[in-house]
């Protein structure tokens, strides 16, 4: 299903009240709130060609985030094909050339934000979700250089990984090797397959492994947060599950990447489902969930997780979870008020929870349209 033209500019569409809006149909419903969510990601481009990692009332635009800005870039193209938005495309041309130009000569990026306010350190997460950005790039415009960053940055990914499947140094806490790490083999298998370097593949295959040994009884996965040992955001848990589900699709081997997932998987299906599409935020790997807070970010992946599981094998349960889910962030999500904030999603429900308190992150809105452009999708094989 494809939407009408907006006007070219990043300001879009004049938005009715958002309680005429949730009495729409679904489709045309998630329709406008995407439109919302791409003319948010729009503005919030800096002129370098970097999206600002956040808004945040108090203290205005953040300075550009190259991680997030990598991984948005495949949701412009998106953007661009759905809506037929030509800046979008032009938006994701260019923070590509931004990123190349941050590339470090060994091939990786740095944490952080840019321009760095300390001297940065290489990050393996950042570097990761970075070649997630070039690969589409590559694969839209069939221009080589795209690949070739990814290429290096690959390798420089490939090259730090034992036998273990562990890396030294360039991680987000200490020597801390969180599960979330599929997310960064998911993009090393990305690479592979574009580039042919089997050493890029092999590498991304022990990192898998090494997380898949981390799997409890219960479905959950040890290290799946950002901290050992403590409660994870459902961010994090989507990140680690999601990471997975991609590898298991690049590797075509379900049994051994995909179906560990479902367990984990089920139990946020039921949770989702019984609340309402209000995931706790948090969850320790016992399952005992931090219900003081929404992780919206999370709501959102959750539902992109269930949709790629249920694409494989269908099942209307999992397609009304992620209705659910979505919808609860479509009821946070701001269709009025002033452009700053005007198609912006909040990282936690209430504003002031535990998740990017009292801001609005680029990465929650990103998720937001691809929940949204995966589930009208869906939605519309429904409609006769």
């Amino acid at each position: 299903m494809t939407f009408a033209a907006a006007p070219a500019s990043a300001s879009h569409c004049s938005w009715r009240n958002a309680a005429a809006d949730a009495q729409l149909p679904s489709l045309q419903r998630y329709g406008l709130h995407l439109e919302a969510t791409a003319g948010w990601l729009l503005r919030s481009l800096r002129p370098s060609g970097g999206s600002a990692a956040y808004y945040a009332p108090l203290l205005g635009w953040s300075r550009p985030y190259p991680e997030t800005t990598g991984y948005l870039i495949p949701t412009l193209l998106r953007v661009h094909q759905r809506l037929g938005w030509a800046e979008a495309e032009a938006a994701a041309l260019g923070a590509g050339s931004w990123l190349l130009s941050l590339q470090a000569p060994e091939g990786c990026w740095f944490g952080g934000l840019h321009p760095p306010r300390a001297r940065p350190s290489p990050s393996i997460f950042n570097t990761g979700q970075i070649l997630l950005g070039l690969c589409a790039l590559h694969r839209w415009t069939d221009e080589a250089r795209w690949l070739e960053a990814a290429a290096r940055g690959a390798s420089w990914l490939a090259e730090g990984v034992d036998d273990a499947g562990q890396w030294v140094g360039g991680h987000y806490r200490g020597d801390f090797q969180p599960s979330y790490y599929t997310r960064v083999a998911w993009p090393m298998l990305e690479v592979w397959r574009l580039h042919g370097d089997d050493r890029i593949r092999a590498a991304a295959e022990r990192v898998l492994d090494r997380v898949l040994a981390c799997r409890r009884g219960n479905g959950a996965f040890a290290g799946w947060g950002f901290a050992p040992g403590r409660p994870a955001f459902t961010h994090t848990i989507a990140y680690t599950l999601r990471g997975l589900l991609e590898s298991a699709r690049i590797l075509d081997d379900w049994a051994r990447f995909g179906a560990p997932t479902a367990a984990a998987l089920e139990i946020l299906r039921r949770r989702a489902e019984l609340a309402g599409g209000r995931l706790p935020g948090a969850f320790g790997e016992d399952w005992r969930a931090d219900r003081s807070f929404v992780c919206v970010t999370g709501c959102a992946q959750v539902a992109i997780c269930l949709l790629i599981v249920e694409a494989r094998a269908p099942d209307l349960r999992l397609v009304n979870a992620a209705c659910k889910l979505v919808d609860t962030v479509c009821r946070r999500q701001r269709l009025g008020g002033p452009r700053s904030v005007r198609g912006a999603v909040p990282g936690s429900l209430p504003f002031w929870g535990r998740y990017m308190r009292f801001r609005y992150p680029n990465w929650a809105a990103k998720f937001h349209a691809d929940a949204l452009d995966r589930l009208i999708d869906r939605l519309d094989r429904e409609v006769p």
